[in-house]
């Protein structure tokens, strides 16, 4: 890469590398951050940004043009403690210069992520940026390279669709939900099993306005736990913080959460509108003659249930009784498939986005590296009009002085204007090159004397 440093990183990522090999690879917080600090110390670093998340660990780095990348980063994981050789090994994916800024731009575009389009590794790397600057400086193509990916993901977020719709189980069941009842905070939700996918489930509906949500498990102590987390999210505002959940605010009157023992459970299919269960439960826990007893205390509103759980929790026989409609895994994955694909069509247009943005930080790659000649040149024409004021002032009044000094400032401004248009304008790299060469040859030496 163009300029006095270049970057260089390397990708251990769920494209390349199994679970076992990601897993090794993961760089805690205190594994990062005495990273940065061993590349401080290494003569030709400048500054590393690692970003570690379940899917993939990437380290950018910025070292010296004239440095071994490899060789620093070999030696800087060492004195992290880190596992050395996983990030020169089979799975790891070399990238340098602009090939690099255009990787670290798709992740946070949210392409190369296994779930196409979700938002979360935005949150992701913005993390790792904040604690690279804690506790660190890192170098000029560091910052603007993840200046320039944060622009990016969010252009692709804003301008296309490609976060657009459920790709998890737990939000497609909150999704169909919405689909059913116009206004989920009029309505009661009862979430039976408190996992990770049913924890999951409920905070996509209480990010999506359900009035009210039971808590029903076998462990009541689970269900207890799960309703103080929910609880205490709701009130910090972090019910936003999920993986592929548009940003919404809930309203103050709804989200109501709430747990029930599991006897309950009989009487309580009669009070909510949206059954979602997914227990661990190896047979049916919702039989016929529960729900046809709910049923009954209903008074004609229906009942929407859906059963995530495998084995089955809801007894297939539930799907007769009037009034309750029935859906499966199958009914999500159905949905779940079509989102993935018209996510799918977005990617196009998130590659255009992609490629405009490249050219930017190009550009300005660009214009960092005209500085130092450009700076030479603005140089030598101060130098020159300091000198010629300093002989009119001798010979004439301040008041003429003055004119000279301003007239000769625009002369300068036109003139580096010019040169800079120029320069900017060269048609290949090797024109600018000797563009570049010329004007460091003739302006660049401490001009002599000729007042």
């Amino acid at each position: 890469m163009i300029g006095a440093t270049r970057l260089h990183a390397r990708s251990i990522n769920h494209r390349h590398a199994p679970t076992e090999v990601r897993e090794l690879a993961h760089l805690d917080e205190q594994q990062a951050v005495a990273l940065m600090r061993a590349i401080a110390d290494i003569d030709g670093g400048v500054g590393v940004i690692p970003v570690s998340t379940c899917n993939r660990t990437e380290i950018y780095l910025e070292v010296r043009q004239d440095a071994d990348a490899s060789a620093i980063l070999r030696e800087a994981l060492d004195r992290a403690a880190a596992n050395t050789g996983i990030f020169f090994g089979e799975h790891v994916r070399v990238l340098d210069g602009l090939e690099a800024v255009e990787h670290l731009f798709r992740v946070a575009s949210a392409l190369e992520s296994m779930m196409l389009g979700e938002p979360q590794i935005s949150g992701q790397l913005k993390d790792a940026y904040r604690l690279a600057r804690v506790h660190q400086e890192p170098g000029p193509l560091l910052v603007r390279a993840f200046q320039g990916a944060f622009r990016t993901g969010k252009r692709v977020r804003t301008e296309t669709h490609i976060s657009k719709g459920a790709v998890s189980v737990a939000f497609a069941a909150v999704e169909l939900a919405r689909k059913f009842f116009t206004r989920l905070c009029s309505h009661t939700a009862m979430l039976v099993g408190a996992g990770e996918t049913g924890a999951l489930a409920a905070r996509h509906f209480l990010q999506h306005d359900i009035g009210r949500l039971l808590v029903v498990n076998r462990s009541h102590d689970r269900a207890v736990a799960l309703t103080a987390a929910l609880r205490e999210e709701k009130r910090a505002g972090k019910l936003g913080d999920m993986k592929d959940i548009p940003q919404v605010s809930p309203h103050e009157n709804c989200g109501l959460v709430d747990h029930l023992p599991w006897e309950e459970l009989t009487a309580a299919l009669a009070e909510a509108d949206v059954i979602l269960s997914t227990t661990g439960a190896t047979e049916p826990v919702i039989l016929p003659e529960m729900v046809a007893e709910a049923v009954q205390g209903r008074k004609g509103r229906p009942l929407f249930m859906l059963d995530i759980a495998v084995p089955r929790d809801i007894h297939p026989d539930v799907a007769g009784i009037g009034g309750v409609y029935l859906f499966g895994l199958e009914d999500l994955d159905e949905i779940i498939r079509g989102n993935l694909e018209a996510r799918r069509r977005q990617v196009p247009h998130a590659e255009k986005i992609i490629a405009q943005e490249l050219d930017e930080f190009r550009r300005w790659l660009d214009d960092l590296d005209m500085m130092p000649t450009v700076a030479e040149f603005r140089a030598y024409l101060e130098d020159l009009k300091e000198k010629q004021v300093g002989f009119v002032a001798r010979k004439e009044s301040p008041e003429v002085a003055a004119a000279v000094d301003r007239s000769l400032q625009q002369f300068i401004k036109k003139v580096l204007g010019r040169s800079v248009s120029t320069l900017k304008q060269a048609r290949t790299e090797e024109e600018r090159r000797h563009a570049l060469d010329t004007l460091h040859r003739i302006f660049g030496e401490e001009p002599r004397d000729q007042a």
